[in-house]
């Protein structure tokens, strides 16, 4: 047993691991050459190493510990990520900016290769949170920082994922949130406005949906029958503490209620030509040449169920069940060279909540634009559109005018960024909102909010 897998084992604690030990390597290769004396020919040097700027890590291989950790099945990895906004004018004062972090960092287990456990995968994560969200000064629904919320420090994701029927079907359980499987998107993470990036907000406000860093007792099982098509099934814990930052996550009692969210989605590739010399994006990868690539796009219609305690708008009496439907699509519209991946893809959401008496924003349109690749030589760029526009419900109006606070209708988000790929560990990328009517209620200028995010990968 090598020393990593006896880490591993006492870090796992009670899941029995048999580790076995570990193949020996083979010695360096030699090729017989057919003559009387046997001679053995120099093994051929490894191909060369990319370099640090190359490559994906900020902190680089770690003198190759990285790839001796990945062959024994644990990869470590460590995410930061940044936010700096300010009210530049509008709202209801100027201010900032104001800044917030988050980062992210774990270990990933391979149990096949750690104790043969086949298709097994275990995630053990942590989250640490600070900063200051611009928000008060604006006066709106919609954070315009979205890593601001809930700033500590918590143990966020302990999952076994088990993969089967030739990876057709997986189940996944632990601790983990809603978040991580629905009304989730890659492109949703291009944005700052929390109403867009993270989750779509309004499923958020509207029932007791997990999102992330909170984590909650819940499986998902998701199967893929084909490769255009599948369905997933997620169960969760639902209660009136699992949004507080207090516990850490590290609250691990079970109790409140539950709630069910299902979904059926579609993954087309319209178009599949050969790609062509200059499709590949990455100009170093060879893997594309004899393939063929369309233009991927990802559909997909859900539902939720909670039957939690709600509370209801305009009186003490409780609601005992919550539910609502979304939908989301993606699609690469247009592409500059046949078979690549560079060009535009547009997408879009919608949700519908029709419990007007507990959901704040029954209705929320939220759809956008990103161009992968705008300027030549910059293959890996993105330029982002974004749009939101979330209707408050009538009864929740009703409410906020009975305090003299207005009567809230619509509020309403433009937002525009570049993202620089400066690098396979690090981007940063500049941004602008515009937020029309703030909180919907007609009594708050618009604001116009200047920002910027950026990241790295340890």
């Amino acid at each position: 047993m090598t020393v990593f897998k006896a880490i591993v084992v006492l870090l796992l604690g009670s899941i029995a691991i048999t580790a076995q030990g570990a193949t020996p390597e083979s010695p360096d290769a030699t090729t017989e050459i057919s003559s009387p004396t046997r001679a053995t020919a120099k093994p051929l040097p490894p191909p060369p190493e990319p370099s640090w700027w190359d490559g994906p890590y900020l902190t680089g291989d770690w003198n190759g510990l990285r790839r001796e950790l990945a062959d024994e099945g644990v990869t470590p990895y460590i995410y930061y990520n940044a936010i700096m906004a300010g009210n530049a004018s509008g709202g209801l004062k100027q201010g900032g900016p104001l800044y917030g972090q988050d980062l992210n960092f774990g270990l990933t287990f391979d149990m096949q290769k750690l104790a043969n456990w086949q298709g097994v995968t275990i995630n053990i994560n942590g989250v640490d949170r600070a900063g200051n969200t611009i928000r008060p000064d604006v006066g709106n629904l919609y954070d315009p920082m979205q890593l601001v919320g809930g700033s500590t420090a918590y143990l966020y994701n302990i999952t076994l994922e088990q993969k089967f029927l030739d990876n057709i079907g997986s189940f996944k359980f632990g601790r983990l949130s809603a978040g991580d499987d629905f009304a989730s998107s890659d492109f949703y993470g291009y944005y700052l406005n929390n109403g867009i990036d993270g989750q779509i907000k309004a499923v958020v406000l509207d029932t007791r949906f997990s999102t992330y860093p909170y984590p909650v007792w819940g499986a998902r099982l998701r199967f893929d029958p084909t490769s255009e098509w599948n369905v997933m099934t997620g169960i969760y814990q639902v209660s009136n503490t699992m949004f507080d930052h207090n516990y850490d996550g590290l609250n691990f009692s079970m109790h409140g209620g539950y709630s069910i969210v299902q979904q059926f989605g579609w993954t087309p590739e319209f178009d599949k030509r050969p790609v062509e010399d200059g499709a590949k994006s990455d100009p170093k990868d060879m893997s594309v040449a004899s393939k063929t690539r369309g233009m991927p796009g990802h559909y997909a219609i859900s539902g939720y169920f909670s039957n939690s305690d709600y509370s209801q708008f305009g009186t003490t009496a409780k609601a005992y069940q919550s539910y609502g439907f979304f939908a989301q699509a993606d699609q690469m519209v247009y592409r500059e060279v046949s078979g690549s991946d560079l060009g535009l893809y547009l997408w879009g959401s919608l949700t519908y909540a029709p419990q007007e008496n507990i959901s704040i924003i029954p209705v929320q349109l939220s759809c956008g634009a990103v161009y992968k690749g705008p300027l030549p030589g910059r293959p890996d760029d993105r330029a982002i559109i974004g749009f939101i526009y979330g209707h408050f419900s009538p009864d929740y109006a009703n409410t906020v005018a009975a305090t003299g606070g207005g009567y809230p209708s619509a509020e309403k988000v433009l937002e525009w960024g570049y993202r620089v790929q400066a690098s396979k560990f690090a981007y940063f990328q500049p941004d602008l909102q515009y937020i029309i009517d703030p909180y919907g209620t007609g009594n708050i200028p618009n604001a116009v909010v200047i920002g910027a995010q950026w990241g790295l990968t340890f």
